[in-house]
């Protein structure tokens, strides 16, 4: 079974989206961190973009914990 349904790049967040195995839905999503938001990213918060996993681990890391400043407090 392919769980995996898609993958998005909002640019501040990305997104894959699975269906488990009841055919529920349902996203997974990192934030990036708020001291990592550039005016590159922050300007492209204007579209949507097919997410290039590989490309976004070697921008943050697999390591880079997601949502500091954001959803969590520094």
């Amino acid at each position: 079974m392919n769980a995996l349904v898609g993958a998005s790049d909002h640019s501040t967040t990305k997104a894959l989206y699975a269906k488990d195995p009841d055919g529920l839905e349902f996203e997974v999503s990192w934030l990036v961190p708020a001291d990592l938001l550039t005016e590159e990213v922050l300007n492209g918060r204007s579209g949507i973009k097919p997410l290039d996993l590989a490309r976004e681990k070697e921008r943050y890391g697999a390591q880079t914990r997601g949502g500091l400043g954001v959803s969590i407090p520094v």
